[in-house]
């Protein structure tokens, strides 16, 4: 097995990833410098992303950031968590220019 592993994400993006031999996810480094992650285990990677989505039937109101996902499984509605509150993803019934804003 190899001591490292390049992973290419984009035309110019790209992740490094160490692996030992027969490491766990704890054990498996990557170089976060590129991302928004704080961390640089493989393990506490997906943690982290993990909890940046939420699909259940009531609104999320415990850990949520801005930019997280919430699909509202009652409703079968998406939505983006934009500063305090949750704003639909798409809007039914629309006219004229739609204005996506910044998230």
């Amino acid at each position: 097995m190899p001591d490292s592993i390049t992973i290419t994400v984009g035309a110019e993006d790209s992740t490094n990833i160490s692996v030992a031999s027969a490491a766990s996810a704890a054990q498996t480094t990557f170089d976060s410098s590129t991302s928004d992650l704080s961390v640089t285990d493989l393990q506490n990677a997906v943690a982290t992303l993990a909890n940046e989505k939420f699909a259940q039937s009531g609104e999320p109101t415990v850990g949520v950031n801005e930019g997280d996902l919430w699909y509202d499984t009652d409703d079968d509605i998406m939505y983006v968590r934009r500063d305090t509150s949750w704003t639909k993803l798409v809007q039914e019934n629309l006219s004229g220019a739609i204005d996506g804003g910044t998230y």
